[in-house]
């Protein structure tokens, strides 16, 4: 044995290693990442909304080429733009970060999982039944009710008559396609709907939709009350809350809202669906 202290060991266990998590702003890659990913996707959202029928998809993608082009063209001329072009895309993204709580140090995946952990969870107490009820009642509320695709339909032709005819009382011509689904998703119903599908749904069920429809200043698709009217051979019927009340110094009627969808409309099976 020499006697020499083994100095090789002490320099390891005194010299720190260096890992991801202790670099500055590393921790926050993941969440960029993330939010730069959420972006794309309301993008993505963005152009598909575009009508296929009409060509929206592609004004919409040649829109954003167009856009894209400029800034490039403008950037070489002037490179200091691109300082600016990499400001802009920071304020989106983290303004994305904050809205979907990425910011929180959560990414996209943790979002998700914390969702599905949330819909898997059930209220204490759901499954126990009250006192007075046997084990073969149950609460006619809670019953999932068995709605046939025909009844679905049929609620579906029913809520658009009632919607044009609401319109007219209020001294329009129709209704725009986009408005009525804009009225079922306040329901939370067809979340995942999007206005071409709505369209494609009409025309499954002979409702006419004109592809330029003026109301209140703005031109898109919509459902005409001539054109129903037509199509159905009869008078458009008035919703229940439009009847006027007859009855001698009756009070006036408050404003009418909006006739709402049926409950049976959630059912409604989509338009690739349908046979």
């Amino acid at each position: 044995m020499s006697g020499k202290p083994d100095k090789t060991n002490t320099a390891k266990q005194g010299r720190r290693k260096i890992r991801l998590e202790h670099i500055p702003f590393v921790r926050e890659v993941p969440v960029v990442v993330s939010a730069t990913m959420v972006t794309l996707r309301y993008v993505g959202a963005w152009l598909r909304a575009g009508d296929q029928e009409s060509g929206g998809f592609l004004v919409r993608l040649s829109a954003l080429g167009l856009a894209g082009y400029v800034a490039l063209y403008f950037a070489e001329k002037h490179p200091g733009l691109l300082y600016v072009y990499g400001a802009t895309g920071l304020v989106v993204v983290t303004t994305v970060a904050v809205r979907t709580g990425l910011s929180a140090g959560r990414t996209v995946k943790d979002l998700e999982a914390a969702h599905a952990a949330a819909e898997e969870e059930e209220p204490q107490g759901a499954d126990t039944p009250n006192d007075h009820e046997t084990a073969g009642e149950q609460d006619p509320e809670t019953t999932p009710p068995q709605v046939t695709s025909a009844e679905a339909d049929a609620a579906f032709a029913v809520f658009i008559e009632h919607s044009v005819a609401f319109a007219v009382r209020q001294g329009r011509k129709g209704v725009h396609t986009d408005t009525l689904l804009q009225r079922i998703h306040q329901e939370r119903m067809l979340a995942d709907w999007t206005e071409p599908m709505f369209r494609q749904k009409c025309k499954s069920l002979d409702i006419p939709v004109r592809t330029q429809m003026g109301i209140q200043g703005r031109n898109y698709f919509g459902v005409h009350v001539e054109n129903l009217e037509q199509t159905l051979g009869r008078p458009l019927r008035i919703p229940a809350q439009l009847v006027p009340d007859l009855t001698p110094n009756a009070p006036a009627a408050p404003p009418a809202e909006p006739p709402a969808p049926p409950l049976e409309v959630a059912f409604l099976k989509t338009p690739a669906d349908d046979d």
